[in-house]
């Protein structure tokens, strides 16, 4: 089974470098790249990642608002909110919402890259993704 990742980020740049960063760690497949809110959701309904890196500040929308929805389309997908809007009223609101994590862009980048490297290697390692299949939760 793939590790796949959506960036969901309006900064070209950003998404390139990230991609460089991402690309290099071990377990990760495919990397898909979303400039907007809409592209990130139909991505999402398409073609389902493992993982969603999530900015906030995007030309359609405030990433937040995305984060129950996306939730709804695949329950188990793993979202990180990376963002510079790092003061922690943000980070309380995404996690509320359902992020798993949340990372300032500023600071936390290298926690953000640790935090893929480890999902991706439990999800190699993970006995459903070795043909072992599991009961509903």
């Amino acid at each position: 089974m793939t590790f796949q990742l959506l960036l969901v980020d309006d900064s070209e740049p950003v998404r390139t470098r990230l991609c460089c960063l991402l690309e290099s760690i071990p377990g990760v497949t495919a990397i898909d790249q979303a400039a907007t809110l809409g592209e990130a959701m139909a991505h999402v309904r398409s073609d389902p990642p493992t993982m969603v890196i999530l900015d906030l500040s995007l030309p359609d929308g405030f990433g937040l608002d995305i984060i129950v929805p996306l939730r709804r389309i695949v329950p188990h997908l793993l979202i990180a909110v990376l963002t510079l809007h790092g003061e922690s009223g943000y980070r309380q609101m995404c996690l509320a919402r359902g992020a798993n994590w949340f990372f300032d862009k500023a600071r936390e980048m290298h926690l953000l890259l640790d935090r893929v490297r480890q999902q991706a290697a439990e999800h190699a390692h993970s006995p459903i993704n070795q043909g072992m299949k599991h009961a509903p939760l």
